[in-house]
């Protein structure tokens, strides 16, 4: 479907290793709790994703991490000026955006307030958090353990089937075009809820360029793969038929797109 075409979009992401250039919990853990890194690599194939995070939240906050310590160090996370670039032009053509996540809704609320585009989203679907009486930040499932489990036979963690609260937001209005972008196991099964005039922007040689390829005839939607964020805003520029002269550079400047801390810039 031609762009000029094209009036009604839905873009949605996943956050760590697409939108951010890292894994906002590994990020907090190995900035904040020293020997916790390794526990937690430990402890990854016995306690389920979301559950360990909280336990190892409730470990940080017993030896003295505050919030504004976890804040401080969110703040830092590479976010590069090339993905904000590519946010803000989706936005200023129209496109509703979303966010995706098996993080949680303190850390992305964080990164995207320390950035200066949390206005940019219209909903972050993503796992619980907040802080208790005792200042120790929680996390809980987003599908929680009072539920039946969603039974999805893709690959989804089972906190959380993507394609079925990316089916949500596709079945909430007629669509002229959906993408989703993502990188890993977990954004395949939403890959696969697209048709044939949308498409699936997958971070390439990981995980989800693996499924992808394992099983090409369950992704309907055009397959389009970006190995870095200056390439991905490349790619985007394109689905949208943005050109950019040569002669004139489309980032912003990092005082324009992040004046509280820095800005990354993708190799």
């Amino acid at each position: 479907m031609p762009s000029s075409t094209i009036t009604k979009r839905l873009v949605v992401f996943d956050f760590d290793w697409t939108l951010i250039e890292a894994d906002s919990d590994y990020w907090v853990v190995e900035k904040l709790g020293g020997d916790l890194a390794q526990a937690q690599q430990d402890l990854v194939q016995e306690v389920q994703w979301t559950d360990l995070q909280d336990q190892l939240l409730r470990e940080l906050h017993s030896r003295g991490i505050t919030r504004q310590d976890l804040e401080k160090t969110l703040r830092k996370i590479p976010f590069t000026i090339e993905m904000i670039t590519a946010l803000r032009m989706m936005k200023s053509q129209g496109a509703e955006l979303c966010i995706l996540s098996d993080a949680n809704t303190f850390y992305i609320d964080t990164i995207l307030k320390a950035y200066e585009i949390d206005q940019l989203f219209t909903k972050v679907i993503t796992n619980p958090a907040h802080f208790d009486d005792r200042g120790r930040l929680r996390i809980e499932r987003f599908h929680g353990l009072d539920k039946d489990p969603h039974g999805c036979p893709m690959p989804c963690h089972e906190n959380l089937c993507k394609g079925r609260e990316l089916q949500k937001l596709i079945d909430s209005q007629l669509w002229d075009q959906v993408i989703y972008m993502g990188d890993s196991t977990n954004d395949f099964c939403p890959s696969t809820r697209l048709h044939s005039k949308d498409v699936v922007l997958a971070r390439a040689n990981l995980l989800l360029e693996k499924e992808i390829k394992q099983h090409p005839e369950m992704v309907k939607a055009e397959v389009l793969y970006w190995s870095n964020p200056k390439s991905a805003l490349q790619i985007i520029q394109s689905i949208f038929g943005i050109v950019v002269s040569r002669t004139t550079t489309s980032l912003p400047s990092a005082t324009q797109a992040k004046p509280q801390a820095y800005l990354t810039s993708a190799l």
